[in-house]
């Protein structure tokens, strides 16, 4: 077990005690573990790639966690009447979609890698830039301004995504997302 996955096991820990956090209407907590979760996701990724430590445990467990930590935070929050219903349901569903194009590829084709392209990247930072705007601002009124980048971004690496899964379906896998 090296230190990316284990900082990978740890966000997955840490989304439990977010969640709770939420529900209890701990948000400065909330706020704390979820800037923590971002910063291991930030450091897992980097570290695999300087220290050579990129392994097969990882490339399944990062995205895993990424997926707990964003649709887990969109959720509850959506729950505590924070984020609006139109927005998790679009981040809960373009994870739905992906996953399960991705699982039926693998089924039909074989294995394959998925890199992330740059504009899911990007939806990334907006999607914790909203949870982390949203925890800042739990007693503040604010600004939904966030909310149309954020389910903007989220749609179109959707649409990417399911374009690139077409390409590597037709070229039986020859094809990686970028």
């Amino acid at each position: 077990m090296n230190i990316p996955n284990l900082l990978t096991i740890f966000r997955l820990f840490v989304t439990s005690f977010f969640i709770l956090a939420i529900h209890y209407g701990e948000f400065r907590i909330a706020l704390w573990l979820f800037v923590v979760q971002a910063i291991t996701d930030l450091l897992d990724g980097f570290l695999a790639r300087v220290l050579g430590e990129k392994t097969s445990l990882g490339a399944l467990l990062d995205p895993l966690a990424d997926k707990a930590m964003l649709v887990s935070s969109f959720i509850v929050l959506y729950m505590k009447d924070m984020v609006p219903f139109w927005v998790t349901f679009i981040v809960l569903m373009r994870d739905v979609v992906l996953t399960t194009g991705y699982l039926l590829i693998c089924k039909y084709i074989g294995k394959i890698e998925i890199i992330p392209s740059v504009l899911g990247k990007l939806t990334t930072f907006c999607q914790i830039g909203t949870v982390v705007y949203v925890l800042w601002s739990d007693l503040r009124a604010y600004q939904d301004f966030f909310f149309y980048p954020t389910a903007a971004l989220t749609i179109i690496t959707g649409i990417h995504y399911v374009y690139q899964g077409i390409l590597i379906t037709k070229n039986k896998g020859r094809v990686a997302a970028t």
